[in-house]
C-alpha cells in the first residue's frame, strides 16, 4: 500500500530521488543437503557512492538489475513483471541449480525516496531519516524465464494469482529436506551413522542420509520430512 507521506514527497516539484530496494527471501528453500537458502537484499545500479544502502538498519548492497513490466492496472490479471539480474561469476546460477530454480521464492520491491534514508548513509546524518516511510509490493518467482552466462531473469507473480503454486514452499521429495539437526528435524541424541547409513558414534562422521533408515537409526521418524508416497528422488 502506498505511504501517504511518500505521495506528498513524489508530488513535489522537487522531490527526492527515488531507489528500488530489492528482497528475495529464499530461507524457505533447502538444498539437496538439507541446507537452507539465504535472504538477499541489494538495489539497482550504483548509488550512494557504490556503497551498501542502509534502510531500517538493513543493508542493501548495489547489484545489476534490470526490470520491466511493472505497472498498476485496475482491470483484469495483474502483469507478469520480469526481474532480470546480474549472473556475476555465475552466482545467481550456482543458487537456481540448489533451490529448485528459486520457484516460489517472495520478492520484495520497496520504493524509497533518498531523502528519509537512514542517517547513516550520510556523512552529516540526516534530519529527515525516516524508516516509515515506503511502498511495499510482494511477489513470488513463478517462472525462470532466461538464463544466461551473463543474465538471469525472472517471471514475477502476486502470491494470489501463482499459476501452480507450492504453499508452503516445498518441492514434494521421497528425501527429507530439513536441515539435519535443525528445528524441523529436532534430533539432539548422539552420533548413530554417516551420510550412507553406515553406523559410527564419530562426530566428525555424523551426518543424515535423509532417508527415512536415518530417521530410523535415530528413533526419530515422526519428524521425518520427506513424503514416502512419492517416487521423486530429486
Amino acid at each position: 500500500m502506498g505511504d501517504p507521506k511518500l505521495k506528498a514527497e513524489l508530488a513535489k516539484l522537487e522531490q527526492s530521488a527515488l531507489i528500488d530496494l530489492w528482497e528475495i527471501d529464499l530461507t524457505k528453500h533447502f538444498d539437496k543437503e538439507g541446507n537452507a537458502g539465504e535472504l538477499y537484499r541489494f538495489y539497482a545500479g550504483a548509488g550512494l557512492n557504490d556503497k551498501p544502502i542502509i534502510w531500517q538498519g538493513k543493508e542493501y548492497v548495489p547489484y545489476g538489475v534490470a526490470t520491466s513490466g511493472f505497472k498498476l492496472s485496475s482491470q483484469g490479471a495483474s502483469n507478469r513483471p520480469t526481474l532480470s539480474l546480474g549472473n556475476i561469476n555465475g552466482f545467481v546460477t550456482r543458487i537456481i541449480y540448489a533451490y529448485q530454480q528459486c520457484l516460489g521464492a517472495i520478492v520484495k520491491r520497496k520504493r524509497v525516496c533518498v531523502r528519509f534514508l537512514d542517517a547513516v548513509n550520510f556523512e552529516n546524518g540526516n534530519p529527515y531519516a525516516d524508516p516509515s516511510i515506503e511502498t511495499v509490493s510482494i511477489f513470488v518467482i513463478e517462472q525462470l524465464s532466461s538464463h544466461k552466462r551473463d543474465l538471469v531473469s525472472f517471471v514475477l507473480a502476486t502470491p494470489v494469482e501463482m499459476d501452480g503454486a507450492q504453499i508452503p514452499c516445498r518441492t514434494i521429495l521421497t528425501m527429507c529436506s530439513w536441515p539435519y539437526r535443525g528445528p524441523e528435524c529436532g534430533y539432539t541424541g548422539p552420533p548413530v551413522a554417516d551420510e550412507k547409513d553406515q553406523p559410527t558414534t564419530d562426530p566428525a562422521k555424523d551426518k543424515c542420509s535423509h532417508c527415512q533408515t536415518g530417521c530410523r537409526f535415530r528413533r526419530n521418524l515422526a519428524n521425518f520430512g520427506g513424503f514416502p508416497s512419492v517416487n521423486k528422488l530429486g
